[in-house]
């Protein structure tokens, strides 16, 4: 099986879509003769510069966000950007230091912090209410950079130390949405992600030794297979050896799209796009400049680049930092406050083996058990919201799907070739093992989508069992018959193209 799949890789990477390096560095040189050619007419949205991959990823977005316009993503956030004037994040830091929680306006007026210090645009729009709060000094950018770094930093102690609220992370997400340079207004999707930074299965001296397959990138092709309009929201890796941008990148794909029109070309024509957080916002910039974790693992994901109007239906996967409870009370408030239209949505976290019976409400224990950002092969806790009403939360397993999964067949060594060899044996079925583990999980995204609109969704023992097991059965149909690797040709095929587009 070893050599079978060691074939299929080889095969897979010398096909003409494959990703090759004089492709990418092809569209860094095309990326920027775009910038140069544009350089007169455009006005900077990034305060932060990177390097390496993420700077490619700045540069397509300084031409992406050409038609970016803060004042209509403030649109319906007049009242609480006027809150600045009288907000400083000192008043939110006695606040949380005297073990009380944020309101959702305080939380957003923290995250514009954030803004002020890595999106130009914000920062020219908002300087005066920020100069008020602090006594119309100059609030300079040095000034704006210090205090967003205090704010994250506060938040990420919270998050480690207490617990973040369902309310804080609504406003800091509210926020973070007007960060988002395109805004993309379809009628429908259904968008998997996940925090990433799990634990993993195991752990050596020198870090994870042991991860799986890239779950929620690899499943988002399952249910844009099955016929959903699917999108899927990640970054370069954190932990594992392969993140979600370079799974989609060495499979051939481009991801560094330049104009809004490329990025709707590609969801119409492939069923599917993949949004890489740095190329789509700027808050993850003061994050990498920090060069430590915040809270933008939370808010990152929950900020996708479609419009207040689109449905979004969603499959997220947290790790032990939150309980996916949290998260799922989020999204009915911002359903609620009409920040984002939230259809069905299951927020999930991977337990490890000993969490069998364990009070699934219990943050503590939870946390304590926490291993993975997505199903377990072993037992999860998931949430789910519909509509703006949190429905609740429950216990999960394989067996619920009408499989087992034994843990150790999914496990793959943290190396590059090694995990995304396996991507390309569980999407193309060729690992049956690998392949049902990925079919669970799609089908959870499947059920959000589909099935949790239904009166039967929920029983008394959570979700309807028999609902998961016509979902897997599907999600598993769209592995087996070839319809997901075709999803992923075409998408390679389709990005790779839109550079002709104008």
């Amino acid at each position: 099986m070893r050599n079978f799949l060691r074939t299929e890789m080889r095969s897979f990477l010398l096909k003409p879509s494959a990703f090759k390096a004089s492709s990418f560095t092809n569209h860094a040189q095309i990326v920027h003769n775009r910038l140069t050619q544009r350089e007169g007419v455009m006005k900077k949205v990034s305060r932060i510069i990177l390097s390496g991959h993420k700077l490619l990823k700045q540069k397509a977005r300084e031409i992406l966000a050409i038609d970016y316009d803060v004042s209509k993503r403030a649109v319906g956030n007049e009242g609480i950007l006027h809150l600045l004037e009288s907000t400083t994040v000192g008043m939110l830091d006695r606040k949380v230091k005297h073990g009380e929680n944020l309101s959702f306006e305080e939380a957003f007026c923290g995250m514009c912090y954030v803004l002020a210090a890595t999106n130009a645009h914000f920062y020219e729009a908002y300087r005066g209410l920020f100069e008020r709060a602090y006594g119309n000094t100059n609030f300079t950018s040095e000034k704006a950079l210090a205090i967003a770094s205090s704010f994250l930093s506060l938040m990420a102690a919270k998050e480690s130390l207490n617990y973040l609220t369902a309310e804080e992370i609504a406003g800091m997400v509210a926020a973070g949405m007007m960060d988002t340079v395109i805004s993309l207004d379809v009628p429908r999707v259904v968008e998997t992600c996940g925090m990433g930074g799990d634990k993993g299965f195991r752990r050596s001296r020198v870090g994870i030794s042991k991860k799986t397959i890239n779950v929620s990138t690899l499943s988002a092709l399952v249910l844009s297979a099955i016929g959903l309009p699917a999108a899927k929201h990640g970054s370069y890796a954190n932990t594992s050896a392969v993140g979600s941008t370079e799974a989609i990148e060495l499979f051939g794909a481009k991801t560094s799209m330049i104009s809004e029109a490329e990025v709707l070309d590609v969801l119409e024509k492939a069923n599917f796009c993949f949004f890489d957080a740095h190329w789509c916002k700027t808050i993850h910039d003061l994050s990498h400049l920090l060069m430590m974790e915040t809270i933008n693992h939370v808010i990152g994901p929950m900020t996708p680049p479609f419009s207040s109007k689109t449905e979004v239906n969603k499959l997220m996967g947290v790790n032990e930092k939150i309980h996916p409870k949290t998260v799922a009370e989020a999204y009915a408030i911002l359903h609620q406050k009409r920040k984002q239209n939230v259809g069905g949505v299951i927020i999930v976290c991977g337990l490890d083996e000993k969490a069998r019976g364990i009070d699934p409400l219990n943050f503590a224990t939870v946390k304590k058990h926490a291993i993975v950002d997505e199903v377990s092969p072993y037992v999860s806790v998931v949430s789910a919201t519909l509509k703006g009403e949190y429905l609740g939360t429950w216990m999960l397993s394989p067996e619920d799907f009408g499989v087992s999964i034994d843990a150790e067949k999914i496990q793959i060594v943290n190396k590059q070739e090694e995990i995304q060899e396996a991507n390309i044996a569980a999407l193309s079925g060729a690992n049956s093992e690998l392949a049902d583990y990925l079919a669970v999980n799609a089908a959870l995204g499947l059920y959000a989508a589909e099935y949790l609109s239904r009166n039967d969704a929920i029983t008394p023992n959570g979700l309807n069992h028999h609902y998961l097991r016509e979902c897997f059965r599907r999600c598993r149909k769209a592995i087996s018959s070839g319809a997901a690797k075709n999803v992923l040709d075409g998408y390679v095929r389709v990005s790779k193209n839109v550079l002709l587009l104008t």
